[in-house]
């Protein structure tokens, strides 16, 4: 049962991340869909693992069943996949519109359940087998996490990079048919080395026709949910599509509308920040280059424009779809292209000026005249981070003394609700403790101005520098300028954000600014649930130690719900440690995808090495007394291990890029021990028991899925959330003891 169980986790791991991109790629991909799809993805396996655990009780046609059940997988992952492109269309909602959040809600929820249930009971029916065949559930579960290493290594390293989602499907699904096949063969040709090499030559065979029938298949569900489609492609940073109407392009990135060719949004973004400047010669741009604001700065006399962009698969696409015009200023002589995180540019990559031998020092001459962040709203952590005081306190740091810094949010032109005014407002007053002069513009789209010294707000004056400077423009005339400058909306929208003086401020340990641009998101589909908003920042410890207590209480009225409970709890923390290394990982250190994916697969690792540790420990011992104490130490351990965590981010780490994988590692290992040691301690059919404490785990899991990620993390911040981990560890302890 090695391999086969290994497959399920395998066929699991790569199935959950093809199928949250797609989602992604198709619904709004913010924080709470992450949390979603998570939470759904886990709830279903814990219904399948649970619910269906009496089904793998039947002893007649188990090997059958586990081997059908692989090929069934296989089948329900293409299907899935085909399914969530087509979800729109089903919908009836046009590409590039939001979702409504209750239909997305349903729709998530019933895609996923399919191919989640049925893992679940092949895990339940794995077990059942595996202590048949003289193993423990608990080996089950180590074989389990071996394949999901080796899943979301193979697809974060290899797959994402070289194969599309249907070619990788259709990979997962000649793995499940020949180790199908080899499990149903009789024991005698199991063995044999001519049915080895007839397998081999099989998968080789199968792997082959999948390439171009994955490819195919590809390419024309995309044009389920794309008319005019001109390009679409993935990388590890989302799908970029690319839409040709007429002379126009229209891209989306992950199925939202980024920018499109033929419009004059760009010439807000730049001119106005490169206006009241007296002579911005060196300027830095984080996104929107290909967008047009690189065509828009070029117009002035500037020296050297440094553009950085996250995705490389964007700036092959504009070379070869954009207009020629549009195109061409990527190769202006003026333009330095950085390919990397914008975050991780400003706080390590830029280089000194000419004649400057290292990085400016705080009141020191900077290395660019203007500094242009043209990002989406702050909708998810990754990017909240350019958003956040550290952030705006490094950009500050890189401007030359009176230097000017803009960004963008979105906004709207007469009626501000409360929660458009909460996010807006977060980040004009984070902003106000970095740049003592800050200028803000009225629109559907507000523009940030901010400086160490005074901003021009003449119109007249503005005017003249562009007529100086002889720039062209459709949109940003004279005219407009004045009118921006001197209408009523000037003075009001100031008004308004200084009217939020009590929001809190954004900071990286406390993203809070996500939580708000959530809410506002929410609020469009629920605008009754406006109080729940508005109340977010009574959640507190409380709300974490009251439930934790009762649980307690509950476990000394029936004790025979501690090891279920306290399993539930390890699952809980489990995925919020998860959460909170990788976005810890971020926020201090740029995303860099293949280091995060190294996060993610040393947590699995640490997984599959923990189980593996309790399977030695309890082969060992006769006393069940041991079992549970070590339990119990394992439940003090999560809790010594997430009180120290802010401590450690605290210290100044000498290699980010090993320590968190340790970080990672190490966690996974102290949750990963739970399971064999509860196994051992429920007495009842093996199959039943693992299936029963194995869906506790995914329930806890789902629980922390959407409270990490959605709620702790950005009301609460890292710290706390470390403190409500430890309560969980805790309770746990206290449950057994």
């Amino acid at each position: 049962m090695r391999v086969p169980l290994a497959a399920v986790g395998f066929t699991s791991t790569i199935a959950q991340i093809v199928l949250m991109r797609e989602l992604i790629a198709t619904f709004y991909g913010n924080e709470l869909l992450f949390g979603l799809v998570l939470a759904a993805w886990l709830a279903w396996v814990a219904v399948g693992a649970w619910g269906l655990a009496r089904l793998a009780t039947f002893r007649q046609r188990g090997a059958g069943a586990f081997a059908a059940g692989l090929i069934l997988a296989a089948v329900l992952f293409l299907a899935q996949i085909a399914l969530v492109r087509d979800a729109r269309t089903l919908l009836g909602v046009t590409p590039g519109a939001f979702v409504e959040f209750g239909t997305m809600v349903g729709a998530v929820v019933a895609i996923l359940a399919p191919l989640c249930l049925l893992g679940g009971f092949l895990f339940t029916l794995g077990a059942r087998l595996t202590v048949e065949g003289g193993g423990t559930a608990g080996q089950a579960y180590v074989w389990e996490s071996v394949g999901a290493v080796g899943g979301g290594a193979l697809f974060s390293f290899l797959l994402i990079r070289w194969l599309d989602p249907f070619q990788t499907a259709l990979l997962v699904a000649s793995v499940n048919l020949v180790i199908a096949a080899s499990f149903w063969l009789p024991s005698r040709l199991r063995s044999s080395r001519l049915s080895h090499l007839l397998l081999l030559c099989f998968l080789v065979f199968l792997l082959l026709g999948s390439f171009y029938l994955g490819h195919s298949l590809h390419n024309a569900t995309l044009r389920w949910q794309w008319t005019d489609l001109a390009f679409a492609a993935d990388s590890p940073y989302g799908r970029l599509t690319i839409q040709a109407r007429d002379g126009q392009r229209i891209f989306f990135e992950n199925g939202l509308l980024a920018f499109e060719t033929q419009g004059t949004f760009p010439e807000e973004v730049v001119h106005f920040p490169l206006l009241a400047h007296p002579d911005p010669r060196r300027v830095l741009l984080i996104g929107g280059g290909v967008a047009g604001d690189l065509r828009e700065i070029l117009k002035h006399p500037v020296d050297r424009v440094t553009y950085v962009e996250l995705d490389p698969l964007l700036i092959e696409a504009a070379r070869t779809y954009l207009p020629p015009a549009d195109a061409a200023v990527l190769d202006d002589p003026r333009v330095r292209l950085i390919l990397t995180d914008g975050r991780l540019y400003v706080k390590r990559g830029p280089e000194p000026i000419e004649g400057m031998a290292h990085r400016p020092s705080e009141g020191s001459p900077g290395l660019f005249d203007a500094v242009i962040l043209d990002l989406p709203e702050p909708a998810t952590g990754a990017l909240n981070r350019f958003y956040t005081r550290e952030f705006f306190a490094e950009v500050r740091a890189i401007l030359d003394p009176g230097g000017v810094f803009a960004l963008g949010l979105p906004s709207a032109e007469n009626y501000w609700s409360p929660e458009l005014a909460r996010r807006n407002g977060s980040v004009y007053h984070t902003l106000r403790t970095v740049f003592p002069e800050v200028l803000v513009l009225p629109g559907e789209h507000n523009f940030f101005l901010a400086s160490d010294a005074p901003l021009e707000a003449d119109p007249a004056v503005l005017a003249g520098r562009l007529a100086e400077r002889g720039v062209e423009t459709r949109w940003l005339t004279p005219g407009y300028i004045e009118y921006i400058f001197t209408t009523d909306r000037f003075a009001e929208v100031r008004r308004e954000l200084e009217a939020t003086a009590g929001v809190r401020l954004n900071r990286d340990l406390t993203p809070i600014c996500y939580y708000y641009d959530l809410a506002l998101w929410l609020s469009r589909f629920y605008p009754n649930l406006r109080g729940i908003f508005e109340n977010a920042s009574l959640v507190n410890l409380g709300w974490v130690a009251a439930p934790l207590a009762l649980v307690v209480v509950l476990v000394r009225w029936r004790r025979s719900w501690a090891i279920p409970l306290a399993v539930a709890g390890i699952g809980l923390a489990q995925m919020m440690l998860a959460v909170l290394i990788l976005f810890a990982f971020q926020v201090q250190h740029g995303t860099i995808y293949a280091q995060v994916s190294l996060i993610v697969t040393a947590f699995m690792a640490g997984l599959a090495l923990g189980s593996a540790a309790s399977n030695r420990l309890l082969a060992r011992w006769e006393d069940e007394r041991r079992a549970r104490w070590t339990l119990i130490a394992v439940q003090g351990g999560v809790a010594v291990y997430s009180g120290l965590f802010p401590f450690i981010l605290s210290l100044p780490l000498p290699a980010p890029t090993l320590v968190f994988p340790l970080l990672a590692l190490l966690a996974g290992y102290l949750t990963g021990m739970a399971f064999p040691l509860a196994v051992a301690l429920v007495r009842g059919s093996p199959g039943r028991v693992a299936g029963m404490l194995y869906g506790a785990d995914l329930v806890g899991g789902c629980l922390g899925a959407l409270l990490g990620a959605v709620l702790l993390v950005p009301v609460l911040g890292i710290p706390q959330t470390c403190a409500a981990i430890a309560l969980v560890g805790l309770a746990g302890l206290l449950a057994l003891v």
